[in-house]
């Protein structure tokens, strides 16, 4: 059985400063559905592409031509930029100590920019990078670009969060697509706001350190309501159609979010799912209250082989 170690406080002092940036279209969609959570406190948000959106965040104006540059190049971190785009995103790294880079592979945007952010948040703190992966049938040097790009920004980032369009039509397979990729939104979400809600800045190096050498992570996220609530928030979390074979994961976080009720049972009924159906993790967890979830009980894991 593998080690299970806790993390995050319910207080609100020594919280991390955050930064959220969505880049291209899918990252602002997910962006846009973030900034309307009014139970987002602690972030600040920024849109990255050429043209701007929204009027409630701030905007990074990027050339594609200079971010192509860059990208081939992996781009040069110091003090000297071979271009204004890469200048942009340097300076709206700065003074951050978590981040959350949402995007869509696949497209020049996407992939381009997510792997040079990533590098760059990473030389200033914890970085949690969650991106979409195109249906294998768009083309295939659009999933091609997609491919490369991941495997860039999984070597410059603390957690890379995967989740593959093609697995959206096992989740919500008689829903149109556009109210799919509402619900993915609204999944991504999730580890986005329970980490934040609990994650101190004396959390951020051991965490680090835990997510070592793992490349990438997949999502889960479930509700419990009734009697034992935490164990059938984790089960629902686990039919989540980005994870399978669960007997293999080898590295987990996860937070337990309870409305109203006694929190500690529930989370040790959350982990003891966990731990039968992934005996040989590490898990590393924590524990936040939200009243809006009423009876209910949410656990949200983010699991690696």
């Amino acid at each position: 059985m593998g080690k299970t170690l806790r993390f995050g406080a319910e207080t609100n002092r020594d919280r991390p400063k955050t930064k959220v940036f969505g880049i291209g279209g899918a990252g602002r969609n997910i962006l846009s559905s973030l900034m309307d959570d009014q139970s987002v406190t602690n972030m600040s948000f920024c849109e990255v592409g050429e043209k701007k959106r929204f009027n409630n965040c701030s905007f990074i104006n990027i050339n594609k031509k200079e971010i192509r540059d860059s990208y081939d190049s992996m781009m040069n971190i110091g003090n000297s930029y071979s271009n204004l785009s890469e200048e942009k995103i340097n300076r709206s790294t700065e003074k951050g100590d978590l981040f959350y880079i949402l995007s869509g592979l696949g497209g020049e945007t996407g992939s381009w920019t997510t792997p040079i952010f990533s590098k760059k948040a990473s030389k200033q703190g914890f970085t949690m990078v969650f991106v979409a992966m195109p249906f294998r049938n768009e083309g295939g040097s659009r999933y091609r670009l997609a491919k490369e790009s991941k495997e860039k920004i999984s070597k410059n980032c603390d957690v890379l969060a995967v989740f593959e369009n093609s697995r959206l039509l096992k989740m919500s397979p008689h829903l149109p697509m556009t109210k799919a990729f509402d619900v993915m939104n609204s999944i991504i979400m999730l580890p986005i706001t329970d980490f934040n809600a609990v994650m101190t800045r004396g959390d951020i190096s051991s965490l680090q350190e835990f997510c070592k050498g793992v490349d990438e992570f997949r999502i889960g996220a479930g509700y419990g309501k009734g009697r034992k609530r935490g164990k059938r928030a984790s089960k629902e979390a686990y039919r989540s159609p980005w994870l399978d074979e669960p007997e293999k994961y080898e590295t987990i976080l996860t937070v337990v979010t309870s409305g109203q009720g006694s929190a500690e049972l529930e989370a040790e009924d959350a982990l003891e799912v966990i731990r039968r159906r992934s005996p040989n993790a590490n898990i590393m967890w924590g524990l936040r209250k939200d009243p809006n979830l009423g009876e209910r009980t949410r656990v949200t894991l983010l699991a690696a082989i």
